[in-house]
């Protein structure tokens, strides 16, 4: 099975494709989108954390669906194992975050403007796709609340007419 991993810029974004040929003559690819430009340091980690996820895509099988020990997952991820992984990365073990800690962290990167165009158009397209959300969410209620009233305003007036 021979695969490549191609980042190139698309318009305000980042976007890494991985194409697979598993079979001669059949070709399968898969897309993520990173915003702004991923250094060396950033795609090392994102090809250890969640490449597999990508791979996994690409060749339509959920993993562990394989038999042996090639399907559990190792601490890199089930595409590579430790010794694939530098040396720096053997060593430290993987360790949750402090919870108040990612918060006080997650609460300070929101507050700091967006650094680069791509993450500017990432927020406003985040922000455009809530309020549609919104909107579609607001008008399913106020048609729900419209079907609910219909029926007790027919009877109210039903009431007021008399029998």
């Amino acid at each position: 099975m021979r695969a490549t991993f191609t980042v190139y810029f698309e318009g305000p974004f980042w976007v890494g494709v991985l194409e697979s040929e598993p079979v001669a003559g059949q070709i399968r690819a898969a897309r993520h989108v990173f915003g702004a430009e991923p250094s060396n340091a950033e795609l090392l980690a994102y090809m250890l954390d969640r490449f597999s996820e990508l791979a996994g895509a690409v060749s339509g099988a959920r993993a562990g669906s394989e038999a042996g020990a090639a399907a559990r997952p190792g601490p890199y991820g089930p595409c590579f194992s430790a010794s694939a992984a530098p040396a720096s990365l053997r060593e430290a073990p993987c360790r949750r975050p402090n919870p108040k800690r990612a918060l006080r962290e997650a609460a300070r990167d929101a507050s700091r403007p967006p650094s680069t165009k791509a993450q500017a158009a990432l927020v406003a397209e985040r922000e455009a796709f809530k309020a549609a959300a919104s909107s579609r969410a607001r008008a399913r209620r106020e048609e729900l609340a419209e079907r609910r009233f219909r029926p007790r305003a027919g009877k109210r007036r039903e009431k007021r007419r008399g029998h």
